[in-house]
């Protein structure tokens, strides 16, 4: 059993967060954290894997109490250290973006799933059952000789959900694990929970939104702006009125007032064609498996057109997205982007025609705050330098992210991460986005913020290419569906809201 009694958290002398927030998670039991961006998931989240900040200039203020011990803080500096390694043998946690959390030093996804109890001493035999029982129920059995920084979104976030899993911790945490992951692939990791549940793990998931399934049983802690604002069964949150918080269900349409998307005109130019393309990744030392790849993929896009890529972790989504921006270059075939074949043309050139949002947005910021990371991009384009700020500040504003400006872009939350890319791609005025799962841990306003920006650009002409798990997302926005399947385009369509 775990008891977490917190009387508040203070990140660097700022406001207060956490106040009277009691949680206690008994042995199989499933637990959900709603809140919208900012509202303190995260931060208890990470205070139950045993990260109280202290080392960082955090200040916490409660007890966490364990399989009986309970340890008191007072935000002195004689509080008890935790022992990381010998907390995260009974609490597993799961942060958010799954790159982040490789290790690093495995070749291969077995490898990878086994570094934590391999670190332990599990025996050689025994560690062999436990990957394989893992890879099993996760779906993974045939990507454990693939190296885990080649896979897919979806298919690296199961894996280090089975990483986690394959310790059969105490309690498990995890950060919006459901984010990424195609239906089929959320299934499986909820029939993994549930199997960790009937040994008696307790299970704790955040989460933006009201989860559309869950558990029998399922209990709800809701937080807002650092403090609880519901506590009980999950469906009496989900008639408690709780969207006001920003906190709606999962699978629920964006929602867009008139007009949305609007018609595509069949005489428009055609910005994005790609003509019979190939492309298959470089093997890796030490890895086997047969690479994600593309295999004869023809797609054209109109101006004004919203189309989403739909289709398994793994089938090709984001390397065809990849291919629009010069990321990627095709073995064989063609892709030609606002009318020019971009074969030779440098990336970075590319930048002013097609903006890319990443699947996991701390790829691509680099910069020492908002403001100027949101300013590279009018700077590449040729902006002075006065102009170049101008327009970030104005594009920030637009976003709600006018406040954030001088700050870093790691010091903000998730989704204000997510909307700072964003912000980037409006600032240099690319006429092509390609957004990869952007809906991915948005919460209920800035979904449907994202929706109006998607629509609100191609009514203006420009083109949307966006690769998405989020069907209720797919259907308000997009023109067509195009679905893969193995790196090839398997149907091409009206989107089933039409």
């Amino acid at each position: 059993m775990m008891r977490l009694e917190s009387r508040s958290f203070t990140y660097d002398d700022g406001a207060p967060l956490l106040a009277g927030v009691s949680l206690t998670v008994e042995p199989g039991e499933y637990v959900v954290i709603a809140g919208a961006s900012g509202s303190g998931k995260t931060t208890l989240a990470r205070l139950l894997a045993g990260l109280t900040g202290a080392d960082a200039g955090s200040s916490f203020q409660g007890t966490i109490a364990l399989d009986g011990e309970t340890l008191r803080f007072d935000g002195a500096p004689g509080d008890p250290r935790i022992d990381p390694a010998a907390w995260s043998a009974k609490v597993a946690y799961v942060a958010q973006g799954a790159w982040g959390q490789l290790s690093m030093m495995s070749a291969t996804v077995a490898e990878e799933i086994a570094f934590g109890p391999s670190n332990r001493g599990v025996p050689t035999a025994e560690l062999r059952r436990l990957v394989g029982d893992v890879a099993a129920a996760l779906k993974l059995s045939a990507l454990l000789g693939r190296d885990p920084r080649r896979l897919s979104g979806g298919q690296l976030q199961r894996t280090i959900i089975a990483s986690a899993v394959v310790q059969r911790p105490r309690i498990l945490v995890l950060d919006e694990p459901f984010q990424g992951l195609d239906e089929v692939a959320a299934q499986d990791v909820a029939a993994a929970l549930d199997a960790l549940r009937r040994d008696g793990t307790g299970v704790v998931v955040c989460e933006p939104m009201l989860p559309r399934t869950a558990p029998p049983g399922t209990r709800v802690l809701a937080l807002a702006d650092g403090r609880p604002v519901f506590a009980g069964p999950l469906d009496e949150a989900r008639e408690a009125g709780l969207r006001p918080y920003g906190i709606g269900t999962a699978g629920e349409p964006p929602r867009l007032a008139a007009p949305g998307r609007a018609p595509v005109d069949p005489a428009a130019a055609e910005l994005i064609t790609l003509q019979g393309v190939g492309f298959s990744f470089p093997r890796t030392v030490g890895a086997t498996g047969v690479p994600a790849a593309l295999t004869g993929v023809d797609l054209s896009v109109r101006a004004g057109e919203i189309v989403a890529l739909r289709g398994a972790n793994g089938s090709g989504k984001s390397t065809l997205l990849q291919h629009l921006n010069g990321l990627y270059r095709a073995d064989s075939g063609h892709v030609t982007v606002a009318g020019e074949p971009i074969l030779r043309r440098p990336t970075g050139s590319l930048a002013a025609t097609v903006g890319y949002l990443f699947q996991d947005t701390d790829q691509q910021l680099f910069e020492r705050t908002v403001l100027r990371e949101v300013s590279y991009g009018p700077l590449a384009a040729g902006l002075r330098r006065g102009d170049a700020a101008r327009r970030a500040s104005d594009t920030l504003g637009s976003v709600g992210l006018g406040e954030l400006e001088q700050m870093h872009p790691y010091e903000v939350g998730f989704v204000q991460r997510r909307l700072v890319a964003l912000a980037s791609i409006l600032a240099t005025g690319s006429r092509i986005w390609a957004l990869d799962e952007p809906t991915a841990g948005l919460d209920e306003s800035a979904r449907t913020a994202l929706a109006r920006l998607v629509t609100g650009h191609a009514r203006a002409g420009g083109v949307v290419v966006l690769a998405t798990h989020d069907a209720a997302f797919a259907d308000t926005v997009a023109h067509r569906t195009v679905w893969l399947e193995a790196g090839t385009v398997h149907a091409d369509g009206p989107a089933s809201g039409d």
